[in-house]
């Protein structure tokens, strides 16, 4: 038996519907599985207390990223595109 949702009743901005409307749209999911997702990745932060700057975060993931392929690509050529492989197939196990 699949799970169980209890509906509620909350308010958004406009501004926030339209984001939500759009993400939904992008993933083909519906607005309320677009609720859900954002609740999954967003609750877990408050509940440990960490008021998250998305930009910022996903800047320095991108710099550290793209410096660590730098080094990677510099220092071991040879294995550049078995980590590429693997780090693919740790985004689809972990965060598909």
């Amino acid at each position: 038996m699949g799970k169980v949702f209890k509906g509620i009743g909350i308010g958004l901005s406009e501004e926030v519907l339209r984001e939500l409307d759009t993400f939904a749209a992008t993933k083909g999911v519906s607005r309320a599985e677009a609720i859900r997702a954002s609740i999954a990745v967003g609750l877990p932060l408050l509940n440990l207390g960490i008021a998250l700057n998305a930009e910022r975060a996903l800047t320095i993931l991108e710099h550290t990223q793209l410096a660590l392929s730098l080094l990677v690509e510099r220092q071991y050529p040879e294995d550049v595109n078995e980590l590429i492989d693997m780090a693919l197939r740790n985004v689809r196990e972990y965060h598909a």
